[in-house]
């Protein structure tokens, strides 16, 4: 098989636009939690998100909303991830080996939202020219095939909060099976309040910050933005002489089969895909030098993960270092392992790790070192990526220096 690799990155995330920006707020731990400001929470008990501020786009899309969207977003950071991998010009490239697969949780919800607030008895009311761009989810997907000119596969991933590491995962398939020579992947959110209240109405929420693996976490924050990658084949990127972050050596994948919400609660599914990982990318878990934590900051996903961690990591569990960097940027749903990949890469290059912000209190049943507070400068040569997600889909990513 193929050898596939990283050559491009893109982030757009609620303490960072642009991968110089975000990378440097990561490493400072800066929040981006601030009140909520596209919805009205004052009948909610919760009042606070990671949106993305200051977002400017430089294009006008025809007959699209004025507001966010996941394709805004997913289009600024694909293009930045496509200038960075020096293929922002497909000119004399096969289009057709060029193809897309974008991980979302809820899809472009807030146009629909919008409407349909305003007058629900009213049949016509809900449907405009916006809804029709981004209805189905495949818009998004269809939308930045149009932009960039990619006429090869392309699929949009929805599988909850590991929806970004499966479109990651199925795109390095169809790079092993040679049926394609560059993906552009990655994941992208926004915050509807359908989202914002089923995690309200779940508890799952904290109120004021999040604290992956403290004792006194009280739940996750939301979160939104994109992250994007250009992946392609070791042979494609080595004859254009591309600048490469990383090489994608593996994923794992799994399910619970145990509850809608809650994980397992010895981490079975977890212990799986980080195992299955390891061994598609035929790695030891001795070469792991960084996990890149799910760590949602809520109880019960904490300690599991942990759990997983030291059930895989065995001896050298409390030697790695584990950091969530939902603390500062929150959970960014179908988004979050995608943005997670491409810090990933970023840790890979700059050997550095981002801290886990807001930790105070140990807790005894998480007692790993989650890098608290300050990121760490260290020799990071490989990272594992988890996404455990509701419903118990997990995904286990593997980046490793080529």
């Amino acid at each position: 098989m193929p050898r596939v690799v990283v050559t491009g990155l893109g982030l757009v995330i609620a303490n960072g636009i642009g991968v110089t920006n975000a990378w440097n707020a990561l490493m400072n731990g800066k929040d981006g939690t601030a009140a909520l400001t596209s919805f009205d929470t004052s009948k909610y008990k919760v009042h606070r998100a990671c949106e993305v501020k200051n977002f400017r786009i430089d294009t006008v899309f025809e007959n699209e909303t004025t507001a966010n969207t996941i394709h805004k977003y997913t289009y600024t950071a694909a293009k930045e991830a496509l200038i960075d991998s020096g293929l922002s010009d497909l000119a004399g490239y096969n289009r057709e080996k060029f193809g897309i697969a974008i991980g979302t949780l809820a899809g472009e919800l807030p146009p629909f939202e919008h409407l349909l607030r305003n007058a629900p008895e009213d049949k016509a009311n809900g449907f405009d020219m916006g809804v029709a761009l981004t209805y189905p989810p495949s818009s998004i997907t269809t939308l930045l095939s149009e932009d960039f000119g990619f006429e090869g596969p392309n699929m949009v991933s929805l599988n909850a909060c590991s929806s970004g590491n499966h479109a990651i995962a199925w795109a390095l398939d169809l790079l092993y099976e040679g049926k394609v020579d560059v993906m552009l992947v990655g994941g992208g959110e926004l915050i509807p309040q359908t989202e914002f209240t089923h995690f309200h109405n779940l508890k799952a929420l904290a109120p004021e910050k999040c604290q992956p693996f403290d004792k006194e976490r009280k739940g996750l924050i939301i979160g939104e933005g994109s992250g994007i990658m250009v992946l392609e084949t070791l042979d494609f990127a080595s004859k254009r002489n591309a600048q490469i972050y990383a090489e994608l050596k593996g994923y794992g994948m799994s399910c619970d089969g145990h509850h809608m919400t809650a994980p397992h609660p010895e981490g079975a599914g977890a212990k799986v895909a980080m195992s299955n990982a390891l061994s598609m990318a035929n790695m030891s878990y001795k070469d792991v030098d960084y996990i890149n934590a799910h760590g949602t900051g809520t109880p019960l996903n904490d300690r599991m993960e942990t759990m997983a961690i030291k059930s895989i990591f065995k001896e050298r569990a409390n030697e790695i270092a584990v950091s969530s960097i939902k603390s500062m940027i929150g959970h960014t749903m179908g988004a979050a392992s995608a943005i997670e990949s491409v810090v990933s890469c970023l840790a890979i290059k700059n050997n550095a790790i981002p801290p886990t912000t807001h930790y105070e209190t140990p807790d005894p049943e998480c007692d790993l070192d989650y890098v608290p507070n300050e990121g760490r400068e260290t020799e990071v040569n490989c990272v594992i990526n988890n996404s455990f997600a509701f419903g118990g889909n997990n995904v286990t990513n593997i980046f490793s220096r080529l």
